[in-house]
Formats: C-alpha cells, structure tokens, sequence
C-alpha cells in the first residue's frame, strides 16, 4: 500500500467523507495490475480515470478508495483482477450510469459510460456508507415523477424597476417605463416542499432617483400540472399588490408565503453552512474558488468550466422537470457559444459580495449588479455571463458550485 501526505492532494468533501485526489503522474498499482490512465479528449477538457482516497472525518482514518473510469474494458479487467486477489478486510463494490461532456471541435455532446468501483474496509459503518454512495452514484438526474406542479408568478408592475425574489434567491429584475404583465415560473428557487418566501420590490427607474406615485407591483402565484406534456390549471392563491407609495419612501415591496408541494429535494441542501453567520472573512477562499475555474479555462483546460455548468443545468433539470435531451441542449447552447471565440475574463478589481437563500449562497458581482464570472468575445464586443452561485457544504472549506 501507498503511503500518501493527504495534505497535498486536492480534496473535496460529501456527506461528511473526505476524499483525496490522487495525482494522475504517478503509475499505481492495485493488487499488482496497473491502474489505468484512460482519457476522452474533448479537445478543450478531458476527462480521465481518477483513483481517490476515502478519509472518515471524525476520527481521521482512511477507509478505502474511489475508483472512477471512463473505459468499460478498463473497468473489467481491474474487478477480475480484484476478485482474483480477495481482500477479507475490504469489501468491493460497483456502480455504472451514462455521463456525457461536450467536444469543443466537433460541438457536439458526447455520451460515455462511467464506472465506479468502490474498495472500502468492512464494518458496519462503511457499509451502510456505502450503500449511500451507490444510490446516489446511481440516481437518475432525469427521473420522470407521476406529479410534475409547475409554479408561476402572475405579475403586473407599473413605472418601476422591480425585483422578484423568491426564498431569497433572485428570479428577475426588469426596468418598466410604462405598464407589464408576465408569467414568471419559480421552481428553480424552490429547493423543496413545504413554506415558500416571496418578495417583491419596486425600485425608481433607472435614470431616476424618486419613486414614481403611481408606481405598484400585483402579483400572485398559480400552480399547474405539467406531467401531461400540457399546462393543467391546479389552483391558484391570494393575489396581493404593495402598499401605496408614500413620499420618501426609497422602494415599494411586499413579502408573502405559499405552501409548495413538489416531487423533489435537492440533495444536500440542508447539509449546507449559513455563509452569512460565518465570522471569518470568506472573500479570499470564495476568489480561490472562482480563480480555479478561470485559471484553467486562461489556460485552455475547459473541464472545471464545463463541470460547472452541468452541475447549474442538472439542479435546473431538477427542479423545471426537463429530460435529458432537454438538458443536454440547454448545456449545448451555452458551450456552443464558449466555442465561438469567448474567452473567460479576469475577475474584475471591483466586486461586491451578495448572498442568497437565506445566506446559504453567495457569488461575486460587478458594480452594476451583474455576476462577476463574464466571457467576452473580443471580436463581436458580445459578453457571456455565467450566473454561477457557490455554496459551502458543511465539514468543508472549500466553496463549489451550486
């Protein structure tokens, strides 16, 4: 067996389990048969055969490893070899699901099968562990469910620049010379069933630092059945609008609840930190954060890019109910354009730090309210911007993307 100093390998942290990144230079061996070293080139990232070592948090002690790899044949020969030499004290296990990453050459989204083989010691604990690990290994991103309730926000505002938040996280924000009304969907804000935040804020137009008089936001919020293919009315509920404008008065708002009902909770959600309540400065480890996906992709090594936003569109898939080929083209789409000439920009000198979902999220932006992760196309003038939000999970440092 290796000895390894964890301390330098990059590490990352999932439901209370540390798990080290073993560097790929180095020729491992696993019960004497090479460890693969297999690769997809997708010619702007790559995706390889990983080996990670497992850690229990507390107490500190090692208690097997992560086996990742993209070749079926690769995964065959490491299970005979391993079957070949049983371990009493380790139990082996595997899981197999389809993954896809997009070929920046061909522009096309590519499909893959993964394997993951898990050498873990034996003991109750682990094992049940375990078992986690291979569920959620396995757990379809794109499950269909018998009920999909899609809920909207009706919305009528008059001369104001408005803001619509939901269980504190942003949903729109649009400048209104005049008179609108929209629908608005909202389930990707809601993270689970159960009491639901609105808030809704009028603000001067922009230009202007008065608050129109005549200014107001009605809204309510309707729900719909949408596992027909079809939008079936359900019910809607109360319909409120903001109090009447007084002078001095810097914005106009109100806040509701509604009770949602949805087939969904997204994982880990409540094994999050509140970032907010954190007393030590978060600023340098949110920009290392940033840094790690803008450093690579500077250096033509798109794969922490790409990752990120299939972590956004697969929450998105979630919560909006769309199949995988819905998925795949909404990634296609933004990396498409990534293709075309759109280089990451530095992160600007200015930023301001805002958080959301109650101080569970948090992301960098610029001065004019836009996030902080921007791609430009120096030729066109036109700019990308990435929406990322990050979270904290809790037993770790390291900030990820949501």
């Amino acid at each position: 067996m290796h000895r390894f100093n964890l301390k330098q390998y990059e590490k990352t942290v999932k439901e209370g389990y540390n798990y080290y990144l073993l560097p790929k230079k180095v020729n491992y061996q696993v019960d004497k048969l090479d460890f693969p070293n297999s690769e997809i080139d997708f010619v702007k990232y790559k995706e390889q055969n990983t080996i990670k070592v497992i850690e229990t948090g507390r107490p500190k002690g090692i208690i097997g490893y992560a086996i990742d790899l993209i070749s079926k044949t690769d995964a065959e020969k490491l299970l005979e070899n391993l079957k070949a030499h049983p371990n009493k004290e380790f139990k082996i296990s595997t899981a197999s699901k389809n993954d896809f990453g997009y070929d920046f050459g061909k522009k096309l989204i590519i499909k893959f099968n993964r394997t993951l083989i898990w050498v873990i010691l034996k003991g109750e604990k682990t094992s049940v562990f375990q078992n986690q690990l291979l569920t959620s290994f396995q757990k379809s991103d794109f499950s269909k469910t018998v009920r999909q309730p899609y809920y909207q926000l009706d919305l009528s505002a008059l001369l104001c620049r408005f803001e619509i938040k939901v269980n504190d996280m942003e949903i729109l924000t649009v400048n209104v010379d005049g008179q609108t009304s929209t629908d608005i969907p909202i389930n990707a804000a809601i993270l689970g069933s159960g009491l639901q935040k609105i808030e809704v804020k009028g603000f001067p137009l922009d230009g202007t630092k008065i608050m129109n008089t005549e200014a107001y936001i009605r809204y309510k919020v309707m729900e719909q059945e949408v596992s027909t293919g079809k939008f079936i009315f359900v019910k809607d509920f109360e319909k409120y609008q903001t109090p009447p404008f007084k002078e001095g008065m810097p914005f106009i708002f109100h806040t509701s609840n509604f009770m949602a009902e949805v087939p969904y909770e997204l994982e880990g959600w409540n094994n999050l930190h509140n970032i907010q309540d954190l007393k030590s400065d978060i600023k340098p480890a949110l920009t290392t954060a940033y840094k790690k996906i803008i450093e690579k992709a500077k250096e033509g090594d798109f794969k922490s890019l790409v990752d990120a936003i299939k972590t956004v569109e697969i929450r998105n898939a979630k919560t909006m109910y769309l199949d995988e080929h819905d998925t795949n083209d909404r990634i296609k789409s933004i990396l498409d354009n990534v293709a075309d000439d759109f280089k990451i920009n530095d992160l600007p000198k200015e930023l301001v730090l805002t958080y959301a979902a109650n101080g569970k999220l948090v992301r960098f932006i610029r001065p004019d309210g836009k996030s902080a992760f921007v791609m430009e196309n120096y030729k066109t003038g036109e700019e990308l911007v990435l929406d990322f939000w990050f979270c904290l999970p809790n037993s770790s440092r390291d900030f990820t993307v949501f």
